[in-house]
C-alpha cells in the first residue's frame, strides 16, 4: 500500500515538474547587430527624431531630442548619447548629461526607449527586451551622426544597454559611463519573472496586473512611471538574463566609469546589487588603467544623477570630471 502511494506521489510531482516546465515563458529576445541608418544632415535629423516622437502621445517633456552644441548645429569632436532606465526618461540623467555636454562642447542625444514617456493607461504593457536594443541601437547611430566620437552616459538599465552596445560596436561606442548600472535586480527572486510562469506568478505577488509605488516628489512622476504593467517587469529580466554575462563584459575594451551608490550595508543601492556591479566591473576586458568604479556614498538613492532624487549629484559630476579627464583626456571647453 505504502509504494502504490509512493509511486502515485512520485508520478503527480513529476506532471506538476512537466506542467511547470512546459509553462508560458518570454520569447527569447532578438538582438539584431545591424546598426540602423539615420539622417546625416542636422535638419533632416531633427525632423527624423522629431517625426518618430510626434507618433506617439507622450508625457510633457519626456520625449528624445537632440541638444546642439551651438545654433549651427555642427558635429562635434566627442557627442554624448544618454540611456535612461527602466520606468524613466531623460530628467533622470539632469543636470548630468547637460552638465557634461556643456562643459566638454559636446552634442548630445537624449533618448526615449521603448514605451516609455507615453501618455497611456497601460504604462509599459509593449516594453519588450528587443524593442529596448533597437531603439538603444538607434540611439548610438543618432550619437554618431552628430558626433566624431560617441561617449554613452546611461542609469540604470540604460547601463545594461549601454554595456552591451560597448560589447556588440567596439569601434563605435568610444567610453561608458554609468551611473548604477542595472547588471542585477537587487531581488534575490527577480529570476523567477524569467521563468516558466513567470508572469502568473508575477500576478499572483503583486496580487494584479501592475507594480504601483508612490514616488515621494510628486514631480517624480511626470518623468517616470510610479505604476506600470508586469508584463515590463518579465522583459527587463529577460534582457538582464540574456546579456549581463562574463562573457560580454570580457569583451568590452573600452573606457569604463561605474559609479554607484554605497556607503555601508545598511547604506546601499536598493534597486541593483551593487555586488553585481562590482563583479561586471573586474571582468571588464579594459586595461585597469581605464576603467573605474567610484562609490558615491552620499546619494541615498538609486538614481544618483538627477536632482530629483540624488542627495549628492556634485560627488557624481566631480567623479566623471576627475575620469574624462585623467583617462579620457578631454578638457573643458574655453
Amino acid at each position: 500500500m505504502k509504494s502504490s502511494w509512493l509511486r502515485i506521489s512520485l508520478i503527480a510531482v513529476a506532471a506538476l515538474v512537466i506542467v511547470y516546465y512546459l509553462g508560458p515563458r518570454p520569447a527569447t529576445p532578438r538582438y539584431d547587430p545591424i546598426l540602423p541608418s539615420v539622417p546625416q544632415q542636422p535638419l533632416q535629423l531633427e525632423a527624423y527624431i522629431s517625426a518618430k516622437e510626434h507618433s506617439h502621445k507622450l508625457k510633457p517633456d519626456n520625449q528624445a531630442r537632440i541638444i546642439w552644441n551651438d545654433s549651427l548645429r555642427r558635429k562635434t569632436p566627442y557627442s554624448v548619447v544618454y540611456l535612461h532606465g527602466f520606468s524613466a526618461s531623460q530628467e533622470e540623467g539632469d543636470p548630468v548629461h547637460q552638465d557634461f555636454a556643456k562643459k566638454y562642447g559636446c552634442n548630445l542625444y537624449l533618448s526615449r526607449l521603448d514605451a516609455h514617456g507615453l501618455d497611456t493607461s497601460e504604462p509599459l504593457l509593449t516594453m519588450t527586451a528587443t524593442g529596448l536594443w533597437e531603439d538603444a541601437k538607434e540611439a548610438l547611430s543618432i550619437g554618431k551622426a552628430i558626433g566624431e566620437k560617441v561617449i554613452l552616459i546611461t542609469c540604470s538599465t540604460g547601463g545594461t544597454l549601454g554595456l552591451k552596445l560597448a560589447a556588440t560596436y567596439p569601434n563605435d561606442v568610444y567610453a561608458v559611463i554609468n551611473m548604477s548600472p542595472n547588471v542585477a535586480i537587487n531581488d534575490d527572486m527577480a529570476f523567477l519573472a524569467n521563468n516558466p510562469w513567470g508572469l502568473q506568478i508575477a500576478r499572483l505577488i503583486f496580487k494584479g496586473n501592475y507594480r504601483q509605488s508612490v514616488p515621494e516628489n510628486p514631480e517624480i512622476a511626470k518623468f517616470w512611471y510610479s505604476r506600470y504593467r508586469l508584463e515590463a517587469v518579465v522583459e527587463l529580466e529577460n534582457l538582464l538574463e540574456s546579456t549581463m554575462d562574463p562573457g560580454l563584459f570580457h569583451t568590452i575594451r573600452q573606457p569604463v566609469l561605474n559609479l554607484y551608490y554605497f556607503r555601508d550595508a545598511d547604506h546601499q543601492d536598493k534597486t541593483v546589487k551593487v555586488s553585481a556591479i562590482l563583479q561586471m566591473h573586474e571582468q571588464l576586458g579594459t586595461p585597469a588603467d581605464k576603467k573605474e568604479a567610484v562609490a558615491i556614498p552620499q546619494a541615498e538613492a538609486h538614481v544618483i544623477g538627477s536632482y530629483l532624487t540624488s542627495h549628492d549629484v556634485p560627488a557624481v559630476e566631480r567623479a566623471i570630471d576627475s575620469f574624462v579627464q585623467n583617462k579620457l583626456g578631454l578638457q573643458p571647453v574655453k
